[in-house]
Order: C-alpha cells, then structure tokens, then sequence
C-alpha cells in the first residue's frame, strides 16, 4: 500500500508533523538522521531551511531542496502517530481510495485513461484532490479499474 502526504509543518525541535491522505497526523524526529546522512545536519547550519519543507508532488515525499528529501513511507513507518482527522477533506480522501484502487489494478494513470476515455490529466487532478469529478465520470473511472463504484451516507453519530 502506498501512503500519501497531503501535507507537512515543520515543527520545533527539528520534527514534522506529516497529514497522510486517510487523515492520520505523524510526527518524524529529523534529528535521528543526522548521523545518518550528513547532509540533515544542514539544518542545524542554516537554521531557516528547516522551516522550508514542503510535499513533494503527488505526495509521496517531502523535501527542502534538491539535496535534503524524504520519503512518505519512512515517514509512515518511522513516524509516531499523534491524531487522527475526524473529517479527512473528500476531494483527499477520494483522491486516496482512486489511487489504492488503480494500484490494485495494476494500470497506470496512462492504462485508466486510455480504458475510460478520460484524459491522464483530469486523473491526475483528482488523484492529487483538485479535481471535482461528476458521478459519471467517477462510474466510468470504477468501470475501466474492473470495479463497481459505491456511495454510503454513514451516520455521524
């Protein structure tokens, strides 16, 4: 399964506070890479660097510069979950679900597109959440994955 950051805050104390796609909030200890990997120690040299972290498009890392970066699945695996979203953002989260599904499936966004008739940038949006797809298009995307899609109300209790 791969995990997607939809976002990153540097924090205090070199750590980062990482929102994964399905609303889990991780925090990852820059610091232990320090001996590591030279090059962490930058931060410590220029202070300001740190605080420049961004997502990397499509959200599968995050990096400072084109020398410092990090992946999203060690931040998973490596990182403390400290919150959960209650509400995860739809346009992410089923930006989230149409990726695992497409994985699943074994297609790229390339293989989707040319089974749906939907152009590889339009999937694109919606699998970074900046799309806003009709119900039909997403019936057509579940159709060309060989799935079916489904829509459940669930109670908020």
């Amino acid at each position: 399964m791969t995990h997607r950051i939809q976002q990153v805050i540097a924090k205090e104390n070199y750590l980062i506070e990482a929102t994964f796609f399905g609303g889990e909030i991780k925090q990852y200890d820059m610091k232990q890479l320090f001996n590591r990997f030279p090059q962490f120690q930058d931060f410590e040299k220029k202070t300001d660097l740190f605080e420049k972290v961004m997502v990397d498009q499509g959200g599968y890392g995050i990096s400072w510069n084109d020398d410092l970066d990090l992946d999203a699945e060690t931040i998973w695996k490596d990182g403390i979950l400290i919150e959960m979203q209650q509400s995860p953002d739809l346009n992410h989260l089923l930006a989230y679900q149409l990726l695992l599904a497409r994985e699943r499936a074994d297609l790229t966004q390339k293989d989707l597109a040319e089974k749906t008739g939907i152009y590889q940038a339009d999937i694109s949006k919606i699998e970074r959440g900046l799309g806003n797809p009709s119900l039909s298009t997403l019936k057509r995307l579940a159709e060309g994955l060989g799935m079916e899609l489904q829509i459940n109300f669930v109670s908020k209790k």
